[in-house]
């Protein structure tokens, strides 16, 4: 303990002191890389920059039989992306936009194996490929009564979003040889065009994308969104699709998609304490064609934050649940844990499928740019015999990991997670070995 003490004290004072520098250095200067700026700041046309660099270590992967679920030995690897970009925008004399952006993406995998084996037949691996490259137009004040930019249009490569990324987030994909399946930085589809409208508390798009999947699956997506607020406390939204794919599983499948959020105390008075609680769930129906069966997936958590305590913890439970038939689709990530559940079980072996999870999350914020959160999974499977196992108690798996935005164009990221193989595991891999993991990630953005 007392070289934890001794360690904590120079890593928090100068998180301090690289959050302050972070502070001044945003207060005092612009981007550096704008190079047009019209005088009364609204239209721009700037370059962007990212550079992202990973290192990955294992010990036991695939509770140490990776050599037999992927052919190599998983041990350390490293990515890298390196994306440079030119993005602006016009804002006309009738107050309407256009706006777009283009990047081309430079990727590698060197070092070693990654855990998905993704590059296992390949060794090290280099990909140089556009990812975005799209065009927009808002309606300003055109629509006046609707209010502001009432109109969003859009086309191109572009990654359509909707809710909290459950089913669509990213429509690209990593890995093999596109290289850095970890850091991904492919998450465009293919195409996409996009009509978003919002006025007063409704918000929705109607769109269609064609996916870019790194194998020669494609599928094409056309749907509708809404959200609206019922309430400052209470949101609800839903998304319906319909499919076209190469995969005979999403072929025709009709998607049906709700999901809400409710602080359901924020508006009484009499109960403060519990005025942080939110409750949020989803629930994603997949109807197939040709008399397969139909997919669910659904979650439902509570989140409840202690806003006066130092550090401002917070504290988060889930349970979701996925049967066998479900899809998981081009699912993503808001934050660690969400929707890849799991360092090791969500990244690399079960995706969101045929699996029941218990989620705890413990997050604190020591400083404004320092986020330290903790993870416990409980990962069942839905079917055994679908996975070809007896039993349903598959693994057991905590999660630690560091956020740290030194200033607004470096961020440093630590995640340490270790899984521990249940019963239906060992079935599986015939092995019991705990399957350990760590990254250490660097991103700089311009």
């Amino acid at each position: 303990m007392d070289i934890l003490c001794r360690i904590a004290r120079p890593l928090a004072l100068s998180a301090w002191l690289c959050c302050l520098s972070g502070q001044l250095l945003a207060a005092e200067e612009s981007n550096p890389l704008r190079f047009y700026q019209s005088t009364d700041q609204q239209s721009y046309l700037q370059a962007t920059v990212n550079f992202d660099m990973a290192f990955f270590s294992q010990d036991n992967a695939w509770y140490g039989q990776d050599r037999t679920v992927i052919g190599a030995e998983v041990d350390t690897w490293w990515e890298t992306l390196f994306r440079l970009g030119l993005e602006g925008r016009a804002v006309l004399a009738n107050t309407q936009s256009i706006y777009g952006r283009i990047d081309v993406v430079q990727a590698n995998t060197f070092g070693g194996y990654d855990a998905a084996g993704t590059n296992a037949d390949l060794g090290d691996e280099s990909s140089l490929r556009i990812d975005k490259a799209y065009l927009g137009w808002r309606s300003g004040n055109l629509f006046a009564g609707l209010g502001e930019d009432f109109l969003d249009i859009s086309f191109g490569r572009q990654i359509y979003t909707a809710g909290t990324l459950f089913l669509f987030g990213s429509e690209g994909g990593a890995g093999f040889h596109r290289a850095a399946y970890y850091l991904g930085g492919r998450r465009s589809a293919d195409f996409t065009a996009i009509a978003k409208f919002k006025t007063g508390k409704l918000t929705g798009d109607v769109f269609f994308f064609d996916n870019d999947s790194p194998f020669p699956v494609n599928t094409q997506a056309t749907g509708l969104t809404l959200d609206y607020s019922l309430s400052p406390h209470a949101r609800i939204g839903s998304s319906l699709a319909t499919l076209n794919s190469e995969s005979t599983s999403r072929d025709g499948m009709h998607i049906y998609d709700i999901r809400g959020s409710l602080a359901p105390f924020a508006a009484f008075s009499e109960t403060p304490a519990l005025h942080p609680l939110i409750i949020e769930g989803e629930l994603a129906v997949e109807d197939r064609d040709d008399n397969q069966d139909t997919g669910l997936g659904w979650y439902l958590s509570a989140r409840y934050q202690w806003q006066e305590i130092p550090w401002k913890p917070e504290f988060t439970y889930r349970y979701s649940s996925f049967d066998e038939d479900y899809d998981v689709l081009f699912y993503s990530a808001t934050d660690w844990g969400s929707w890849f559940q799991g360092e090791i079980t969500g990244e690399y072996d079960l995706f969101n499928m045929n699996q029941d999870i218990h989620m705890f999350r413990l997050k604190v914020k020591p400083l404004d740019c320092l986020k330290i959160s903790l993870f416990y999974f409980d990962f069942n499977l839905h079917s055994p015999t679908a996975m070809g196992v007896r039993a349903e108690d598959y693994t057991n798996e905590w999660n630690l990991s560091v956020d740290w935005h030194v200033n607004d164009h470096l961020s440093l990221y630590w995640v340490g997670a270790y899984a521990t193989p249940e019963a239906g595991a060992k079935q599986r891999f015939h092995d019991d070995e705990d399957w350990k993991a760590m990254m250490l990630w660097a991103s700089v953005h311009f």
